[in-house]
């Protein structure tokens, strides 16, 4: 994806409603050229940096204060109905916020005691499995938050790691499927290395004219920003320990960023087909008639 139609994906999320879903399909509409998946995970990454953004604001004492008047205001009404889409979440998507992060500040309110005490495991426990609450009403609505919320709520980062290992995989088989042997990084870390990526060739391969001696998988898109932590975090540390190698960004990436090939880095979106392997029997073989 080249960066300027990346930010023209950014600029059509920021005009649209925050309902997850709802954009998605929007710019599934608008930008037919690009992978539904694509898609998503741009949105996904763009609704996570607005709640890390927001966060300070949203969670301010004053700001928490009007969210819990808000929601008392809106389950007294008349108009409630329990099978509604829920009202955390209209709460957070008019605040453009987490409904799991807005459904934890109701739930930390309706625990507070006379003192203005609240306990943090009974809060993350009550968070968590809903059923616990003994109010009907906010138990509901707690788990239509965490229900919609799937990005930032209690199942987020198992489904982030589940998904991540899922690629992790695909990339394996991929290298079997080729004929290449790897260690991955659980084996390198039993060897001792402190530093690894997720495959470590024990043949490197080339790939248009580049060695490649390690993989890292990351099942998102690759934008600029995520792209520069790698690099400072991983990337680097890799080139310096394992020579040059590979990050698969299998979701897609902005094509401008793949412009440290000759440093040692390449960015794809997939394990590339139309490689060179080296073969030690056949050079051997040459060698030998030589």
């Amino acid at each position: 994806m080249k960066k300027s139609v990346h930010k023209q994906v950014i600029n059509a999320i920021n005009k649209e409603e925050w309902d997850f879903e709802n954009v998605l399909e929007i710019l599934v509409r608008k930008f037919t050229d690009e992978k539904r998946e694509t898609l998503r995970s741009i949105l996904n990454q763009e609704y996570l940096k607005n709640i890390k953004r927001h966060h300070k604001y949203q969670t301010s004492e004053d700001k928490k204060r009007e969210i819990v008047s808000v929601y008392h205001s809106a389950v007294r009404s008349k108009d409630y109905r329990q099978a509604s889409a829920g009202v955390i979440i209209d709460i957070a998507k008019r605040n453009r916020f987490s409904p799991a992060i807005t459904a934890k500040i109701i739930v930390e309110d309706y625990l507070k005691t006379d003192q203005g005490e609240v306990s943090k495991e009974k809060l993350s426990q009550l968070t968590k499995n809903s059923a616990l609450i003994e109010d009907q009403t906010l138990a509901t609505e707690v788990w239509l938050a965490n229900l919609k919320d799937s990005h930032y709520g209690v199942s987020s980062e198992s489904i982030k790691t589940a998904v991540g290992y899922d690629y992790e995989k695909k990339a394996k088989r991929a290298l079997e499927e080729i004929g290449l042997s790897y260690r991955d990084e659980h084996e390198l870390r039993a060897k001792g290395y402190d530093k690894t990526p997720d495959i470590k060739l024990d043949i490197p391969f080339a790939y248009n004219g580049h060695v490649i001696n390690w993989i890292e998988s990351k099942a998102l898109f690759g934008d600029e920003e995520n792209h520069k932590d790698y690099l400072n975090q991983q990337l680097w540390s890799y080139w310096n320990r394992y020579g040059s190698g590979m990050v698969i960004y299998w979701f897609g990436f902005i094509e401008e960023l793949d412009n440290n090939r000759d440093k040692g880095i390449i960015v794809c979106d997939n394990i590339p087909t139309d490689i060179e392997i080296f073969n030690p029997q056949y050079e051997s073989s040459t060698d030998d008639e030589d």
